[in-house]
């Protein structure tokens, strides 16, 4: 075991001085060196309505967003200087929901600043059929079912030049081309707000979590590396794995995926 450690350590080092800014990406977040029990750090701002945390789950290595809505409203957004416009970009995501929440309500949306409110442009949200929906720029469209209580992944691939978009759940296709809501006057304008589950609407209550917000050029999904220091995130992890049926307890038996263990940034589009 020791000699494998080495040699991991060894390659680090070797390897340091490689750029962890990655090319390409646009901004990405995994909320793991946000204080747990606060609002994620800025530039994510809260909605003044409902309850937004940063959670020690899936596990504290691995921490994520919660956002609690008990009927007034609950999210985040995030605000750009300026419009992405003219080229292709992708948003990947990861989305927990729990159990017991009520009437649709949204996802993700994705806008311009200048948009007439916050349900325009791309939209993702859970319906009260318990599917995941999108819509297309004419009217809403249900993909598959929503189950609860696992972890799910979303990319959205933007296609700035002709205000298009494809949709993809779980590493399926669910969409390609399709357009925005409400988006008259905004032709090529681009996308500069992000809104994460339920902002400025009420009506609804629900539990959600998002972790690993990623924005990036192109549509594929850079090589997966932490914005901090690669060196002291990769062998915090190699000595987590050794210790990890020792500390981390799962129900039933269950050791937890890698992605729980907090080892890798999971997502079912770059297996």
């Amino acid at each position: 075991m020791m000699k494998y450690l080495l040699c991991i350590l060894l390659i680090l080092f070797a390897t340091s001085s490689v750029g962890f800014c990655l090319e390409g990406i646009i901004f990405f977040y995994d909320f793991n060196k946000d204080q747990e029990g606060k609002p994620p750090s800025d530039p994510w701002k809260p909605t003044g309505a409902g309850k937004t945390e940063v959670v020690k789950f899936p596990s504290a290595v691995n921490k994520s967003v919660k956002i609690t809505d008990s009927g007034s409203g609950g999210g985040m957004t995030l605000l750009l200087d300026k419009p992405i416009t003219d080229k292709t970009v992708s948003l990947e995501f990861k989305f927990f929901r729990e159990k017991e929440w009520t009437v649709a309500c949204e996802i993700f949306y994705v806008l311009n600043q200048k948009c007439p409110d916050d349900w325009s442009g791309i939209c993702i949200k859970d319906s009260d059929n318990g599917k995941i929906s999108y819509h297309d720029g004419a009217g809403w469209n249900d993909a598959v079912n929503l189950e609860d209580e696992v972890w799910h992944d979303v990319k959205l691939v933007f296609y700035l030049d002709k205000d298009k978009y494809d949709f993809y759940y779980d590493g399926k296709k669910m969409a390609e081309n399709i357009g925005y809501r409400n988006w008259g006057g905004l032709n090529g304008k681009g996308i500069d707000k992000f809104n994460v589950a339920n902002v400025g609407d009420g009506g609804s209550t629900f539990v959600k979590y998002y972790d690993d917000i990623i924005l990036y050029d192109g549509t594929t999904r850079p090589m997966a590396v932490k914005p901090e220091s690669k060196l002291a995130t990769v062998w915090g992890s190699v000595k987590l794995s050794a210790l990890e049926d020792s500390i981390r307890p799962y129900p039933g038996g269950h050791k937890g995926t890698r992605f729980e263990r907090g080892l890798i940034p999971y997502s079912k589009f770059t297996r």
